[in-house]
């Protein structure tokens, strides 16, 4: 595998954790939180309202971040702050406290998308003599992470969440907190 493929690979990370580990993986965990915690349908659908506020706050905030920041370090710490902020999903039951975190991983998953594609634009396009075949691996590499993320939520949520414990639900946020770390430690250093 060439350097740059390792890149697109680390790059990929970023798009598992912003939309499959802290948007899809909420999918998973509705029905047991919703039950658990005795959520309407209201309630239910608000948290999913916030996620995408916060992903809308965190796309139009990303620009202005990656302006002070630079890319590679906004795509690190939107990858961290991701991580921490699911794993604090685990240490709330209150409906306002969970409808932001649901907001603040919005916001991280977006800044970290937006990064990571910006990134992957430059890769595709450094070796202008590449060729389209080439920047089309790498975005399709890149953007092809969603769909790890999807798979990894499938593989950590439901088993987890399924514990026959109170709360079962709070331990696959933790899982799926430490997977985005990982995650994160696996895209370091991208450049």
């Amino acid at each position: 595998m060439t350097g740059v493929l390792r890149t697109a690979f680390a790059l990929s990370l970023g798009a598992a954790v912003s939309l499959g580990l802290a948007r899809f993986s909420y999918a998973l965990l509705l029905p047991p939180m919703r039950d658990d915690l005795g959520w309407s349908y209201l309630v239910a659908g608000a948290m999913n309202t916030a996620n995408a506020a916060g992903y809308l706050a965190g796309a139009l905030a990303a620009p202005l971040l990656l302006r002070r920041l630079g890319a590679a370090r906004a795509f690190a710490l939107g990858m961290v702050w991701t991580a921490l902020v699911l794993t604090a999903h685990a240490l709330a039951v209150g409906d306002a406290a969970l409808a932001s975190l649901r907001l603040a991983a919005g916001m991280g998953s977006a800044v970290t998308f937006v990064a990571g594609g910006l990134l992957a634009a430059r890769l595709a396009t450094g070796d202008a003599g590449a060729g389209a075949s080439r920047a089309g691996r790498i975005l399709g590499v890149y953007y092809g992470g969603v769909g790890a993320g999807i798979v990894a939520s499938t593989a950590v949520v439901p088993w987890l969440a399924a514990r026959d414990v109170a709360h079962a639900w709070q331990g696959a946020w933790v899982g799926l907190g430490v997977l985005a770390l990982l995650c994160a430690a696996g895209s370091w250093p991208v450049k």
